[in-house]
């Protein structure tokens, strides 16, 4: 297990790239399990009721696999979907996990009417997790990083909307 978590911290800081995954569809469902347990947290974390935040998860998880497994199918990169797939869960997990804390503080500085710095952290998370999708993306498409996190940033966009459609008021 450890083994898997540096490398998911490796994928975090560049080192590494999801061919580097074995393809194996177990993997993926693990993943993808501590993923929305991590999603859940986070919208706890947020001030989300359980139901909405696993709601949120689960709606993003599965936006993430239909939108990727399509595109893999139109460049004919199938082969490559669950290294990709994992290693996107997993990323996305050990960020969440990062996330925690500065949510936790945003979240106690909003409920006694204060500001905080806190969501500085948070805006840098952002940022990194869309360097971390990016370098993902350009593994698994072929791509420059450039274009892997453009992907990535209309990705969060078309997510955010379709999330915030299906759960309004979160």
């Amino acid at each position: 297990m450890s083994t898997l978590i540096r490398f998911f911290v490796e994928l975090c800081l560049l080192r590494r790239g999801p061919q580097d995954l074995p393809g194996a569809s177990a993997l993926l469902g693990l993943v993808l399990a501590v993923h929305l347990v991590i999603a859940l947290l986070v919208g706890l974390a947020a001030g989300l009721t359980a139901p909405i935040a696993l709601g949120q998860g689960l709606a993003d998880a599965l936006l993430t696999l239909g939108l990727l497994w399509l595109a893999l199918r139109v460049t004919d990169h199938r082969p490559r979907f669950l290294q990709v797939a994992t290693a996107l869960f997993g990323a996305g997990a050990l960020l969440g996990l990062f996330a925690l804390a500065p949510l936790g503080l945003v979240a106690g500085a909003e409920s006694r009417g204060e500001t905080s710095l806190a969501g500085l952290p948070l805006l840098v998370l952002l940022f990194w997790s869309l360097l971390v999708t990016g370098h993902i993306l350009r593994h698994g498409f072929d791509l420059r990083l450039g274009q892997g996190v453009l992907i990535a940033v209309a990705y969060n966009l078309l997510a955010s909307a379709l999330v915030n459609s299906l759960f309004p008021g979160s």
